[in-house]
């Protein structure tokens, strides 16, 4: 019992660690909130690429655990990761240990790492999404840094993907109900120029 407490406690030591991949400044992530974030874009992706339930349903669990170690080993940032060796493959098997599904667990990490199976991959990719999708997020909140790391992935990595670039971070807010609001015009509840702005 003691091995699943520790475990959750460890968890929990994600809501402490700040997302450090790129130094953005006014960067709201930290290691829990990317890997629940992380989790919902892979089950998407897994369900668009016509995946069954099972298979998106395993790859939420992926993505959820896919950074635990980082609880034991930190979140490197992108010039650290040059100098610093992180052995995240002891703080996985550490992690587990002990526990009755610990394996199952650390089988699951292996497979996230080998990125050779259809949903690794589709986690993979939904980490990296949750990464551009923060840097779209600072962006509009006036992060020049995040907007440059944003236009450099979406050129090189994403490139195609306008649903993101043209939509808003709080365009979801509204937009399923102004079918039903004509008194509310939301190209200005955008902010954007409609035709009888000056």
């Amino acid at each position: 019992m003691k091995k699943v407490l520790y475990l959750i406690q460890q968890s929990g030591m994600l809501f402490n660690i700040r997302r450090s991949l790129k130094q953005l400044g006014s960067s709201y992530d930290n290691v829990a909130s990317h890997s629940h974030q992380t989790a919902v874009i892979a089950y998407c992706l897994c369900r668009m690429e016509s995946f069954s339930d099972a298979d998106a349903q395993k790859a939420v669990t992926m993505a959820v655990f896919h950074d635990l170690a980082e609880a034991r080993s930190g979140d490197a940032n992108f010039i650290e990761k040059h100098y610093v060796t992180q052995d995240d493959t002891r703080a996985v098997k550490d992690q587990f240990s002990g526990l009755d599904f610990g394996s199952d667990l650390e089988k699951l990490i292996e497979e996230y790492e080998a990125r050779v199976t259809p949903v690794s991959r589709c986690v993979k990719d939904a980490d990296s999404l949750q990464q551009i999708y923060t840097e779209w997020v600072l962006y509009w909140q006036g992060n020049k840094l995040a907007k440059m790391w944003f236009d450099s992935d979406f050129n090189d990595r994403v490139p195609g993907m306008f649903t993101l670039k043209d939509s808003h971070p709080n365009e979801w807010w509204w937009s399923q109900f102004m079918d039903n609001d004509a008194a509310k015009d939301l190209n200005k509840l955008l902010g954007q120029k409609t035709k009888n702005s000056v």
